[in-house]
């Protein structure tokens, strides 16, 4: 049980620190503004200075004499005088509390003798104006809990007695102000509100979730989880002698559409994981579940809570659910249970929202969590007939390469080309398997109709292959806007070879540019974009387009020319501003072309920004320079310029609010900055405070390590948005703070998996001792997630796997169980060297390498998987093993890569990709591969 004393330090857990940061850590409890002690009026106003009728009124009005008045003073007034309040003074009292400083020990007892003789009718009134013009921004977590602390004393009792849902509602709507502050709970907590009250409040709030912004609804519910972690309130309001606490829908009742803001960790505080089994399933529950959209971690294991044994039959699993069971939780479906499994998929988990490409939507693929549920039902299921892939539609995405290699026949997979020519988010292994079935199936291209036919399976074409074809089918294929669209994610050497048969299609590049579809605009060769004067595009044409950097600058400067209001130009033309362009305008064009850039944020290089910084100050500082122009343009302006605009923090904020990664960390010009920043701030020493931090933004991540060590409370969280590459000074420093026990996420051997998660963008100055600190489980639950999920850095995730002591969470066997490892899935992560050597089959290993290239491996569990292919391959790799090597290209010396025999350029372009980390290490050897034509 969590008790009082600890109930403080749980807002500052750091799992949910960066979360909540904006809000600050709750005091501990002995600072709660929050008190139950009985009123004596004549012992507290015996040392509060009074004051007269006519101060008091002329204090209510909002005249300047308002703050002049205490709480105190208000308290202590005689009830009769009260009268001379106007209903709307606590609009005009708040802020004054809130510019007088922290509040005193007794304001809490003054506000409840203050508000103690005030007729509840006109309190109503009172708080009704008060929330109508509140500013959250005013507000104050201590003098909210003072305020409430005093309103709730004299409203509680009423509340519980008030005959209807909605004016239970209303009186909350009036109070909304105090309990977006988690104070306010603890107030509740403090004058013993009972656990039928509480309930009472959550049901009403729960009327008013709809209305709330998210924030408030975040804020809202760490206010009700503090009041549920206190003894004082009966065990979490838990009690299976009470009725009512015992309730089977407690979650339902006690939380309600709040649970949306939960996360694992605080759903398993308020309630042991044993009975959460029992609660999840509780049919009131459900019906709740099915309407939020559960935080991503508490999805996850709500999910797993219905699935355990007994397992909770599959449809009875909520939609805002489905897309989050596991592969265990698949693993002995019916055939038929499993297609209409994957119709309830293709309907919840299948709808990426289209992204906007220039000025055209184009579908995005499925979310990597979509791809793992399909691939989790399909992973047992037996022969794949026609008619069943019709059933799966886009669950087929979950096919595995060997599942069409031995589980459907060409000639059901050529019937069911319309339909997998649908599917979105093929990877290039499943495509490439696909579409040689197909074509070794008979399946012929001899027109524009049967090659955009093959849909989204065109990515498992290669480029010889789509080179073969006469141009012209290519340029009518194009011409299909379903077609066109799946040419967006294709690899981009397939992009290459459509752009090229393009280019013989046509008679110049102008038609080039008109022909290539919107989704082929980045293959389009720059030299093509060198337009002559006589073959100019349509400007329409060109601005319609999401162009590179580089391909823009090709035609920048003729546009330039040619148009008279530079706000009618694209961001994707405007980074193709170059400083030729900037020579051939005069300065106000340059800074009406700055002023735009700014407003549609463009992006430029460090050559551009400096060209631009020297024609926009050519005549001088422009007046708006720090409100108009591009933020990142300011890094190159000269030191005084600065003390032109007249205040070097508005300069420095700004700073701040640029990308700094236009300049190299450790440059001159960056170094420069900083320094110039700590002095305009006054800082002369290696403490920097929150609001130094604030103004300095992105040069804060440039701070040394010895500002760490004297602000780590503020900095460790803003390093961990900066990404690094960190310094080793700072990544020392970074470590020494991590461990210390006064670091903002407490000490290694108390993290969960959401301080892990919370800690992504310090994941890579982890040391080896930080690592091994974090206990095992966390480990284990936080890597099963962080594995499959794109959006970590592989590399970060393999330098902490390494420098973790294999004991600590590898699955070690003395010899194979009954069976080997059948599956190639995030799972082999976690066997030990040994046990990978004695089960994993190498054939297996080898057909499923495209599936290994996603996953951190450590370096000795790579040598495995090389000895292992060497064993299977002993005269040389053949190409589908060449192109699916990633990673485990760096373990081969040049002489076993001269025996390779590379046939296509798809596998060259994968073995220049296979680690960028190591590129020097293919583009040394290229004479070593023999290339065949």
């Amino acid at each position: 049980m969590v008790t009082r004393r600890t109930m403080g330090s749980l807002f500052c857990d750091p799992g949910i620190f960066l979360l909540f940061l904006a809000l600050g850590c709750m005091a501990t409890p002995e600072t709660h503004p929050c008190t139950t002690k009985s009123i004596d009026e004549a012992t507290l106003c015996a040392s509060v200075q009074s004051i007269n009728k006519d101060q008091l009124k002329a204090a209510s009005s909002g005249d300047h004499f308002t703050c002049q008045v205490t709480l105190a003073q208000y308290a202590c007034i005689p009830r009769s005088w009260l009268q001379v309040l106007k209903e709307d003074f606590l609009t005009f009292l708040y802020p004054c509390l809130v510019v007088s400083g922290p509040p005193s020990a007794q304001d809490s007892a003054y506000s409840i003798l203050f508000f103690s003789k005030i007729d509840l009718p006109v309190l109503e009134t009172v708080l009704e104006r008060f929330s109508q013009q509140f500013s959250p921004v005013e507000f104050s977590d201590q003098w909210a809990g003072v305020l409430f602390n005093g309103l709730w004393r004299r409203l509680g009792s009423a509340f519980q007695v008030r005959e209807t849902q909605v004016t239970r509602s209303q009186w909350l709507s009036w109070l909304q102000p105090f309990l977006l502050h988690p104070e306010a709970f603890h107030c509740l907590a403090a004058q013993n509100t009972s656990c039928q009250t509480f309930h009472n409040l959550i049901s009403a709030l729960n009327d008013m979730y709809s209305s709330l912004d998210v924030e408030k609804q975040r804020k809202i519910f760490k206010g009700m989880e503090a009041f549920l972690l206190q003894e004082d309130s009966g065990s979490h309001c838990q009690d299976v002698t009470v009725p009512g606490l015992n309730s089977s829908s407690w979650l339902a009742n006690y939380l309600g559409f709040f649970l949306e803001h939960a996360t694992e960790e605080e759903l398993k505080r308020l309630v042991d994981e044993p009975k959460l089994k029992i609660l999840a399933r509780d049919p009131a529950t459900l019906h709740l579940v099915s309407q939020l959209h559960l935080m991503p971690d508490l999805a996850i294991f709500y999910t797993a809570l219905l699935t355990s044994p007994p397992s909770l039959n599959l449809s009875s699993i909520p939609d805002t659910l489905i897309c989050h069971l596991s592969p265990e939780a698949l693993s002995n479906i019916e055939i038929e249970d499993a297609l209409t499994l994957a119709q309830r998929f293709n309907e919840v988990c299948f709808d990426p929202t289209p992204q906007l490409d220039g000025n055209h939507l184009v579908p995005q693929p499925p979310s990597w969590e979509a791809i793992q549920v399909a691939t989790g039902l399909l992973r047992n299921l037996g022969n794949f007939s026609e008619a069943i892939l019709h059933r799966l539609g886009q669950t087929a995405v979950g096919l595995s390469v060997s599942q069409t290699e031995e589980q459907i026949s060409g000639q059901d997979l050529v019937a069911a080309l319309p339909t997998l020519a649908q599917v979105r988010g093929w990877s290039p292994a499943q495509a490439r398997a696909i579409t040689h079935k197909l074509l070794e199936s008979g399946y012929k291209v001899l027109d524009a109709q049967s090659l955009a036919a093959l849909g989204s399976l065109v990515s498992g074409l290669s480029s010889a292959w789509l080179q073969s074809l006469t141009p012209d089918i290519v340029l009518e294929a194009v011409k299909e806007p379903e077609f066109a669209q799946h040419l967006a994610h294709i690899p981009d050497i397939l992009k290459t070879a459509f752009v090229e048969q393009l280019a013989l299609a046509v008679l110049s590049p102008n038609a080039l540019v008109q022909a290539v579809p919107v989704t082929l605009t980045d293959a389009i060769p720059n030299a093509m974009l060198a337009f002559s004067p006589d073959d100019q595009p349509r400007f329409n044409y060109l601005n319609s387009r999401r162009w590179s950097q580089v391909q823009a600058a090709m035609f920048f400067d003729e546009v330039v020319k040619n148009v008279s209001d530079f706000n009618s130009l694209s961001p994707f033309i405007l980074h193709g501003f170059t400083c030729t362009s900037a020579s051939s305008l005069n300065v106000e064009q340059v800074r009406h072309l700055a002023n735009v850039m700014e407003r549609k944020n463009v992006t430029l290089g460090a050559e551009q920004l400096s060209c631009l910084a020297k024609k926009v100050t050519e005549n001088g500082i422009p007046e708006d320079l720090l409100d108009n122009y591009p933020r990142e343009m300011l890094l190159f302006l000269s030191p005084s310029a600065y003390t032109r605009t007249g205040d070097c923090k508005k300069f420095f904020i700004r700073v701040g609010e640029a990308n700094l990664n236009v300049l190299q960390k450790d440059s001159p010009m960056r170094t420069r900055l900083l320094s110039e920043a700590l002095t305009c701030l006054g800082i002369s020493d290696t403490r920097v405070s929150e609001e130094d931090i604030q103004i300095l933004g992105q040069l804060a991540c440039d701070l040394t390590g010895h500002y760490i060590n004297n602000s780590a409370e503020v900095l460790l969280p803003w390093l961990e948005q900066c990404g690094g590459p960190f310094s080793p000074d700072q990544k020392e420093a970074a470590n020494l703070a991590l461990r210390s026990d006064d670091s903002p996420y407490g000490p290694p051997s108390r993290w969960s998996a959401s301080t892990l998660s919370a800690l992504r963008g310090l994941l890579p100055v982890f040391d080896r001792d930080i690592i091994q600190s974090i206990p095992k489980d966390v480990v284990t639950s936080w890597l099963k997630r962080a594995l499959p999920d794109p959006s970590w850095s592989r590399q970060n995730l393999r330098t902490f796997i390494q420098n973790l002591q294999p004991s600590r969470y590898r699955r070690a066997t003395a010899q194979c169980p009954k069976e080997e490892i059948t599956d190639i899935n995030d799972e082999l992560v976690f066997y030990s060297e040994s046990t990978l050597l004695e089960c994993l089959n190498s054939s297996l290993l080898a057909a499923n390498l495209d599936k290994l290239k996603t996953l951190p491996f450590t370096y000795e569990q790579e040598k495995i998987f090389k000895a292992k292919l060497d064993k299977l391959f002993p005269n040389g790799y053949p190409e589908f093993v060449i192109s699916n090597l990633g990673s485990l290209f760096k373990l081969f010396t040049p002489e076993e890569i001269g025996k390779w025999n590379v046939t296509s350029g798809e596998t060259l372009n994968a073995l220049l990709m296979a680690d960028s980390n190591n590129d020097n290490l293919v583009i040394s050897w290229p004479s070593k591969i023999y290339f065949k034509t």
